[in-house]
């Protein structure tokens, strides 16, 4: 992925009206932003209908929101907070949703998969240890660790402070350093954070 500086770059030319430069924002966040919005929402018409709501919102207003220093940060936000909105209209008009508003994300075993099927059983054990972490942990080790977000921009994305950040990490960590030394013994020194 470009950097941020690059993101940066775009979001300026596109404040100025550069359809193009846009377009490159939405080819660099859509598939990422999709992914993790899929991980909240769980529906793919849904999903692309928010994000379209995201890229469309975020043109629109351009000229008002100014410069923007975190570009994937701010995308993140923005999709974060409209799936959750979605969430709680859903829960307005009675489809049943837990209290707390939180993502609930729940892992595939294709997306810890360790490459080849000698992994396999590590995957599987890997798979079930995260899905039993809570909801605001799993989508904290996500973020930091499939997509490789730094603690401040969780931070940022997710509106919880830095240190809560880190000890959310720290916990599902040992939650699931412990589910899997349970699951199987001898892979527990597979999993080395």
């Amino acid at each position: 992925m470009s950097n941020n500086n690059q993101l940066s770059n775009w979001w300026d030319e596109s404040r100025l009206g550069n359809v193009n430069a846009f377009g490159y924002i939405h080819r660099e966040l859509y598939p990422v932003l999709y992914r993790y919005m899929f991980k909240i929402i769980k529906d793919e018409d849904i999903c692309q209908d928010l994000l379209q709501d995201v890229f469309v919102k975020l043109w629109e207003r351009k000229g008002t929101i100014g410069p923007i220093r975190f570009v994937k940060v701010y995308f993140f936000r923005t999709a974060r907070s409209l799936a959750i909105n979605h969430l709680k209209c859903l829960k307005n008009n009675n489809v049943p949703f837990e209290e707390g508003m939180e993502p609930d994300m729940v892992f595939s075993p294709e997306e810890v998969l360790m490459g080849n099927e000698h992994h396999a059983e590590v995957s599987k054990i890997l798979t079930m240890a995260l899905n039993t972490l809570p909801k605001r942990q799993r989508e904290m080790i996500f973020l930091k660790y499939f997509d490789g977000w730094s603690y401040d921009e969780i931070s940022a994305v997710t509106g919880i402070n830095y240190q809560s950040v880190v000890n959310h990490v720290h916990r599902g960590i040992i939650q699931l350093r412990g589910g899997i030394t349970n699951a199987n013994p001898l892979q527990s020194c597979l999993l080395t954070v």
